[in-house]
C-alpha cells in the first residue's frame, strides 16, 4: 500500500513538472494557402508543451485563414489568424497574429517569408520570419517582451521548426546568452520552472503532422 501510495505522488509530481515545463507555445501555420471553405488539421509536438496539441485551420478568404489549437489539459490552447501580404509563383509572405494559453500565455505578432521547391519527392517548403513576443503576466506576474527569429521546413504532411526569441529588458544579457547559470534575477522561480524572463520561455522547437487536408493529395 506504502509503495501505491509512493508510485502516486511520484506520478502526480511528474505530471505537474510537464505542465509546468510548457513555458509557451505558438501557432501552426500552414505551408499552403488555405482558399475559402477549405481546411487543415493535425497534431503538433513541441519542446515548449510536451504534450501534443491538435490544431485546425479554415479559409476566410483568398488571403485570411483562420487557426484553432487545443493542448492537453489546456496549455497549447490558443487561436490566431494569418494574412497573406504577398504572393507570386514559388514565393508567399505573410503575418500571423496568436495568442497561446500556458504558464505564460502570450501574444506573437510573426512575420513569415516562405519559398516553395519542387522536387521529386513532391513540393518543400522553406520559411524563415522575425516574431515579436508578449507575455502580459507570466508565471511570476510580470511582463516580458521578446523578440527573435525562427526557420522551418515543411514538407507533405510533416515540418519541423526552429525559433529563439529573446527578453531585450530582463533576460538574460547577451554576453552570459551561452552560459549554462542564468544570470538575471527571476529567471527560474523558487519552486525551479521558468519564469517569464528565462531563455527557455524563448526557445522553440516544434515538429507538426497534418492529418488532413482539404486541398491537394
Amino acid at each position: 500500500m506504502i509503495k501505491i501510495k509512493k508510485i502516486f505522488k511520484l506520478g502526480a509530481l511528474c505530471f505537474l513538472l510537464l505542465l509546468l515545463w510548457g513555458c509557451a507555445s505558438h501557432a501552426v501555420i500552414s505551408p499552403e494557402p488555405i482558399r475559402k471553405g477549405e481546411s487543415v488539421s493535425g497534431i503538433s509536438w513541441s519542446m515548449e508543451n510536451v504534450f501534443p496539441v491538435a490544431f485546425y485551420r479554415r479559409g476566410l478568404s483568398s488571403r485570411v485563414d483562420i487557426g484553432f489549437r487545443v493542448g492537453l489539459p489546456v496549455y497549447g490552447t490558443g487561436l490566431d489568424l494569418t494574412y497573406t501580404v504577398y504572393s507570386y509563383g514559388l514565393r508567399r509572405e505573410f503575418i500571423n497574429i496568436a495568442y497561446s494559453l500556458s504558464s505564460n500565455s502570450s501574444f506573437d505578432f510573426t512575420y513569415y517569408s516562405l519559398r516553395y521547391f519542387k522536387g521529386r519527392a513532391g513540393v518543400r517548403t522553406f520559411y524563415k520570419g522575425f516574431r515579436i513576443m508578449y507575455i502580459p503576466s507570466g508565471i511570476s506576474h510580470e511582463r516580458s517582451f521578446r523578440f527573435g527569429f525562427l526557420g522551418g521546413i515543411s514538407l507533405k504532411r510533416f515540418g519541423v521548426e526552429l525559433g529563439y526569441f529573446h527578453d531585450f529588458d530582463k533576460g538574460q544579457p547577451f554576453e552570459f546568452i551561452l552560459s549554462q547559470k542564468p544570470k538575471n534575477p527571476g529567471a527560474i522561480t523558487d519552486f525551479g520552472f521558468p519564469g517569464e524572463h528565462s531563455r527557455l520561455v524563448g526557445m522553440s522547437f516544434s515538429l507538426y503532422f497534418f492529418m488532413k487536408k482539404s486541398f491537394g493529395n
